[in-house]
């Protein structure tokens, strides 16, 4: 197809492609109007990493990992069901969406609820949640220290104080209650030490080296990488054991200081100095482990990303569900897609012949000429016929047109009987057996139009005239060829209406009386035009193998091409002479060159035709 057979194909199926349209977005407006509105509210989390400190050289390297972490984070199951409890009311996951924004250490969370109120609370309640519930995460890495510092710091207190007390009146009984409870203490670091250096090992024993393969594929063993949370508790650990082992080596000198001291002698100056340095070694676990207190808190602090609410989410004012501009767009988008595949179906399973390309084509016959459809009408069938009442319109020139072509047919072989027939019914051969004879016989030749259709005969009522007498009559011999001629001085042609209808046309048309009717007009006329019955119907052969040539009246969209071939076949086998075709009923002007030329033409005045039409 060349491009202006498309712009022919989307003007015949303008109609249907602008139902399409039609249909499908008056179903996108339905279909938005049915929808519950949706409303969307959103808020930005920024993710600042850590502040500097000894972790912060692992945790920075791994800022977009705690992003993408957040974000899974946001909408887990508990952070939800807190947030539910605390609004009131159920929250679905599906409701919530949560996205990195690229580029940025920013966090974007989208709410969606059918009212503008709760989509921003959500939004708003959901971050207040999850900063809570990730701030006790976090502090619960370093809670046990923490304790663990408090319970020392509450002892070495209690020895402190005791210790001022005895200082003032000394006693054995003292002394050893002071080894016993250093003894206890050294027991207690003691067991915390084995169980952080067993820990310690386990941790280590995570990225034991596994068997691998090396690049020249060879076995090898690999040390895999551990995660943030394993270096981060390994680094708490060997710290803690620092730390305990410090404090072990104090508590041991206190032990021995006690044990080996000469208060056990009953030296009363003697023990109150020791007493006096045991008091001071105290004092220094004391600061040590306010110290280290302090330092576990810090580093709690520093090791907990900061995470910040940036923008707080808004009520909406318009909802973002349902788009009805969008949805009645995308709606006649889609009908009009649905209905050029309906055109494309139709098109393709489409047999009729559409335009002489296609005669030239398939029938491989010339066309001869195109008579035009205006408006879904044929004003050429009224009375008196169209080249008559309309001498200068397209139309008319469309027939003197077919009369030139068939002219040119005549040079080689003389064509004085002419049958114009059809494949099937009701494809226009009769009005163009009246307007052609016209034609030919305005230029000034003798022309009979006889109507050999004996079964549904037409031409008696478009020229209206009577069917009393005919040919049937002639070829029963019940009249002369000069009592059935009707003259039509207007028409400027002789015509023989069908007469009485008789039972078996096709064995009178095959006659020899015919035979011999054929000849004497042939020799009264110049050219004698034969409007016969359809092909699919043995008369019309009959017909088509008395006359000289044979003119096909093809209707455009409406001949089957299959069925054409099949009268082509048929003509083929009893010799008969195809002179070309005439494409009838030509709806779309553009699909040939003639009247796109014709049609910038300009006509003489009303007058003119109306005095061609007198002279006539």
């Amino acid at each position: 197809m060349q491009p202006r057979d498309y712009l022919v194909l989307i003007r015949r199926w303008l109609w249907l492609l602008g139902v399409g349209i039609f249909v499908g977005a008056l179903g996108g407006l339905v279909f938005s109007l049915l929808q519950k509105p949706i409303y969307q509210a959103s808020t930005k989390v920024m993710v600042l990493g850590v502040p500097q400190s000894n972790l912060s050289d692992i945790l920075n390297q791994n800022s977009e990992l705690l992003s993408q972490t957040f974000t899974e984070l946001l909408v887990t199951r508990p952070v939800l069901e807190a947030a539910s409890e605390r609004l009131g009311y159920y929250i679905n996951s599906s409701q919530v969406r949560v996205q990195q924004v690229r580029g940025a250490q920013l966090i974007q969370i989208i709410v969606e609820d059918s009212i503008p109120e709760k989509a921003a609370e959500i939004a708003n309640t959901l971050v207040t949640v999850f900063l809570e519930q990730n701030a006790k995460i976090q502090s619960s890495r370093f809670s046990a220290s923490e304790e663990s510092l408090q319970a020392q710091i509450q002892q070495v207190e209690a020895q402190i104080a005791d210790l001022q007390r005895q200082l003032a009146q000394t006693s054995e009984q003292s002394n050893e209650k002071r080894i016993q409870d250093v003894t206890n203490i050294i027991s207690g670091l003691q067991s915390e030490i084995n169980q952080l250096q067993a820990d310690i090992v386990r941790i280590e024993a995570e990225r034991d080296p596994i068997l691998g393969v090396n690049s020249l594929g060879q076995p090898a063993r690999v040390t895999p990488t551990l995660t943030v949370d394993q270096q981060i508790e390994l680094t708490q650990k060997r710290s803690r054991l620092d730390e305990l082992r410090s404090l072990l080596s104090i508590y041991q000198q206190i032990y021995v200081n006690l044990t080996f001291s000469p208060s056990n002698q009953g030296n009363s100056n003697s023990t109150n100095s020791q007493l006096q340095a045991a008091l001071v070694l105290y004092q220094q676990i004391y600061a040590n482990l306010l110290s280290n207190y302090e330092a576990i808190r810090l580093a709690r602090l520093q090791s907990t990303p900061e995470v910040v609410q940036v923008e707080e989410a808004r009520v909406p004012s318009r909802p973002v569900r349902p788009q009805t501009t969008t949805n009645v767009l995308l709606g006649g988008i889609l009908g009009l897609v649905l209905a050029a595949g309906i055109v494309f179906v139709v098109e393709y399973l489409d047999d009729s012949i559409r335009n002489g390309e296609t005669v030239t084509r398939v029938l491989e016959l010339p066309v001869l000429g195109y008579i035009n459809e205006i408006n879904g009408k044929t004003p050429y069938e009224d009375y008196p016929p169209h080249v008559i009442a309309q001498p200068r319109s397209l139309i008319t020139e469309a027939f003197r047109s077919i009369r030139t072509n068939l002219e040119f047919v005549e040079i080689d072989r003389p064509l004085k009987t002419l049958l114009v027939g059809s494949p099937s019914p009701d494809e226009g051969k009769t009005t163009i057996a009246v307007n052609l004879a016209i034609v030919i016989a305005q230029a000034g030749k003798r022309v009979l139009l006889i109507d050999t259709d004996m079964r549904r005969p037409q031409i008696h009522e478009r020229l209206r005239l009577p069917n009393r007498f005919g040919l049937s009559d002639i070829l029963r011999e019940h009249g002369s060829l000069d009592e059935s001629l009707h003259h039509l001085a207007t028409e400027g042609i002789d015509v023989i209406t069908s007469g009485i209808l008789p039972p078996n046309p096709a064995e009178v048309l095959s006659s020899e009386r015919m035979a011999k009717l054929m000849e004497e007009v042939a020799q009264r006329y110049d050219k004698v035009i034969l409007d016969g019955p359809p092909f699919l119907i043995s008369d019309a052969i009959v017909l088509a193998s008395r006359v000289d040539g044979v003119l096909l009246v093809l209707r455009a969209r409406n001949t089957s091409q299959s069925v054409a071939l099949e009268v082509l076949d048929q003509l083929d086998r009893v010799k008969a002479r195809v002179v070309g075709a005439v494409l009838n009923r030509v709806q779309d002007t553009t699909s040939n060159h003639y009247y796109r030329s014709l049609k910038s033409y300009t006509y003489v005045s009303k007058e003119t035709d109306e005095l061609t039409l007198l002279e006539n």
